[in-house]
């Protein structure tokens, strides 16, 4: 079972490699599916081995050490070991501890039949340059395919950090790169916005990132005006701060709106972290955070609601009660305030867009940063 398991995650993850084939190099591609398939045997059987009560975290990847395409990313190392060691459960067991999957990639190579583990990619300086904002959100290392090991029994298959499927108890989670460019949800951010496209997502995914690596969960909404939704939320600490803190875009130069936008992202995604919603509207400007819902304001009489998978099908599996009172309240409130975007993330990572659309709320989940 469980190869047939493995089998059709390999299946997913060539299929949505197909999506963007055309974008990529040679060193870029994925290994042969079987290949791919038995590293994922061996990275499944690793993910349930603990060592002092911790379940494993890193990455692997199958890039030549010699690749060319390695040397345009400046801020990573290729550190190869005099001797190369197996590949297989128990020598990875024991490396794991040694691995960060936020700085690191194990290199393999899969050459041979026997294979091998050559080394290590380092990406630490690269991390340290976001962090510093020298340069934005992305990938923090080279974007070469991997395999994510994150949990027992669960796997991701990425290309840097992006993910592209995941591996759950058995069964495929696919995620979507487009939710805040190209989906009813991007629309509805657009319409009635002064704020250019490009400073939207840079703000929207800089939040993304930071919420992610927080391992809080929070949310934000994205509203109209602030009259447009004060029937029905509680803004507990009222903090209105204009968009780049009410500079003037024609006085700022392109380098110096970038930084501020990083900075203005920054202390958004850390507003999160206190209980209740952010609140925000089209043009970006803050209202408060700490918001309450008001419950006796709303109708909790179940809204329609249309989940869309990654494909833009409909998931008719997913239903309004599947989650908890932080989905339901994100859900009732785009229901009830018209032209409003809720962003939802999970302690987990997993993140959902949402907004309304004709007579239902359509919700967009394992929402992704793009590749």
């Amino acid at each position: 079972m469980e190869m047939r398991e493995i089998k059709a995650f390999v299946d997913a993850v060539y299929q949505r490699c197909e999506d963007f084939a055309d974008t990529l190099e040679d060193d870029q591609k994925l290994p042969s599916r079987e290949a791919l398939e038995e590293v994922c045997h061996v990275l499944l059987n690793v993910s349930t081995m603990r060592e002092e009560h911790r379940y494993p975290s890193f990455r692997v990847c199958f890039i030549r050490p010699d690749s060319e395409f390695l040397k345009t990313y400046l801020y990573s190392h290729t550190l190869l070991f005099d001797n190369p060691v197996a590949f297989n459960a128990k020598e990875l067991h024991r490396l794991a501890p040694a691995l960060n999957a936020d700085i690191s990639y194990l290199m393999l190579d899969i050459t041979e039949p026997d294979y091998k583990v050559i080394g290590i990619i380092s990406a630490y300086t690269t991390w340290e340059k976001i962090i510093t904002r020298e340069i934005p959100i992305g990938n923090r290392m080279p974007r070469i395919p991997n395999i994510l090991v994150n949990a027992p029994g669960e796997m991701e298959a990425c290309y840097g950090e992006a993910p592209i499927v995941s591996y759950r108890s058995g069964s495929c989670v696919y995620y979507r790169t487009d939710a805040f460019t190209s989906t009813l949800v991007a629309d509805q951010l657009r319409d009635g916005s002064r704020v250019p496209d490009e400073e939207r997502l840079s703000l929207i995914y800089r939040v993304l990132w930071r919420m992610k690596h927080y391992g809080h969960g929070g949310h934000i909404y994205i509203v109209p005006s602030a009259e447009a939704c004060a029937e029905y939320i509680d803004i507990k600490y009222k903090l209105p701060v204009r968009f780049l803190y009410g500079g003037e875009e024609e006085e700022q130069s392109r380098k110096s709106i970038a930084k501020d936008i990083l900075t203005y992202a920054d202390l958004i995604a850390k507003f999160t972290a206190v209980d209740g919603s952010v609140v925000m509207t089209k043009d970006l400007d803050l209202l408060g955070f700490g918001t309450e819902t008001l419950i006796d304001k709303v109708s909790w009489k179940t809204p329609e609601m249309c989940f869309v998978n990654f494909d833009n099908t409909e998931d008719k599996t997913k239903h309004f009660d599947d989650n908890g009172m932080r989905h339901r309240a994100c859900y009732h409130f785009c229901n009830h305030v018209g032209g409003a975007v809720a962003i939802i993330v999970s302690s987990d990572g997993i993140v959902k867009a949402c907004t309304k659309s004709g007579e239902k709320v359509v919700v967009y989940d394992q929402v992704s940063l793009p590749l």
